[in-house]
């Protein structure tokens, strides 16, 4: 146990080391831009973090990430909802595929600007926009990864499972579902990144308050130092996400498929 340890950090000291190394060659050229160009164009890091801590000394980060983060739930949990379920569906069901290639095609193709000016059209300034925006923009994402997971299912497994006579519950729970975990997780990492520049684009464009809105904001008042703040901040939740709680989950999968 102890040299599976030793092992382990041996493994990890390079890792946390070429990372750090990466985060000073960025402040580092961060720093000499900021020294070069016009403050109202690039701010440098102490202005960007001094403006950081006086908007979280006033709450104004708390406030703003966690109406953000409300949409962004929202919006990812009724794109996996739907993208998942069609996906399951499309995937099994050859025809259905057929008939949806169209949609797929065009809700991956048409750009975030123009469904985000449909989404204010339709549904005005607010969180229904919002959402909408995440939603519509991340469900073809959950969709394809889904379909290529329920594609790739050795056909020794459906076999066998038929031979067994396998329910369709029983199908999908115990045949489908498992196989398809690490595309669909997969997928829900690439989703969350775009959902997150995809609801700061809505709020941009389209809200009243959230991380996008202070940002617009922000840039009304050419505040860079400001701008540059919420830029931080949005790199601080996409990573509070992605290895707080996506990577974790994959590893957990990849660990529960390796016991079977």
């Amino acid at each position: 146990m102890e040299n599976h340890t030793v092992h382990y950090f041996g493994r990890l000291r390079p890792k946390i080391v070429y990372t750090i190394t990466g985060i000073v060659t960025v402040v580092v050229g961060w720093q000499i831009l900021s020294m070069v160009m016009h403050e109202v164009i690039v701010a440098s890091p102490q202005a960007t973090l001094t403006a950081l801590v006086r908007l979280v000394r006033e709450g104004t980060v708390v406030r703003m990430v966690g109406i953000t983060i409300q949409r962004l739930l929202l919006g990812l949990f009724f794109a996996s909802t739907i993208g998942l379920s069609l996906g399951i569906i499309a995937g099994l069901k050859p025809r259905l595929r057929t008939f949806l290639e169209p949609v797929r095609w065009v809700g991956m193709t048409l750009p975030a600007v123009i469904i985000v000016v449909l989404a204010m059209l339709w549904f005005g300034f607010g969180s229904t926009q919002v959402i909408f925006v995440v939603a519509a923009i991340i469900t073809p994402i959950i969709y394809v990864n889904t379909v290529e997971g329920i594609l790739a299912v050795d056909e020794r497994i459906v076999e066998m499972a038929r031979v067994y006579r396998f329910s369709k519950r029983l199908f999908l729970t115990q045949v489908y579902l498992p196989a398809i975990g690490s595309a669909v997780l997969a997928g829900l990492t690439l989703a969350t990144g775009i959902g997150i520049r995809a609801v700061i684009l809505a709020e941009l464009l389209g809200a009243l308050d959230g991380i996008g809105h202070s940002f617009a904001r922000a840039r009304s008042f050419l505040n860079t130092p400001e701008i540059f703040a919420w830029i931080l901040v949005c790199l601080i939740l996409m990573g509070v996400l992605e290895f707080g709680l996506l990577i974790p989950l994959r590893r957990r999968l990849t660990r529960w498929k390796q016991e079977q």
